[in-house]
């Protein structure tokens, strides 16, 4: 009777044996020339070689899972000071400068106090053309002549 076994165990080790090795030959990188042979051959996606390189990767990105409490109560102390006191008041004073004042921002927004500023800054010969983009090369004529053979 101990003569009798039965084949299935070794044979469903071999299989599985088979399949780990045929799915690993899959993710190893050819050399070169055997790498044109398979590329021109076979060009698809292959989403063994994408697992295996993105795996690794993807461990690492993992941290353990931990509840602390000494986290919370860190976060929480600076949150709600920030989020009750700060961004209120920020927000608030920001609005009523908008809505009480002409011309508050008037360095973002178009007004004549922003009008005025340019025309003052460009009557001194120092800023004049300070809103040129070329300003400050030592040659444009060869910037230019760079950009047209470029084109």
């Amino acid at each position: 009777m101990a003569g009798l076994r039965r084949p299935g165990r070794a044979l469903l080790l071999v299989v599985a044996v088979a399949t780990a090795v045929a799915y690993c030959l899959q993710c190893f990188v050819p050399t070169p020339d055997a790498s044109q042979e398979i590329q021109g051959r076979n060009s698809e996606f292959q989403l063994g070689v994408v697992a295996s390189a993105a795996l690794p990767a993807l461990t690492m990105l993992a941290e353990d899972a931990e509840a602390k409490y000494g986290d919370q109560r860190r976060w929480s102390a600076v949150l709600v000071p920030l989020t009750t006191l700060v961004f209120p008041i920020v927000v608030f004073g920001t609005f009523t400068l908008y809505a009480f004042t002409e011309d508050v921002f008037w360095k973002l927004i178009p007004s004549k106090r922003g009008v005025e500023q340019e025309n003052a800054w460009r009557e001194n010969p120092l800023f004049a053309n300070s809103r040129d983009p070329l300003k400050g090369f030592i040659n444009v004529d060869d910037y230019e002549k760079g950009l047209e053979e470029a084109w």
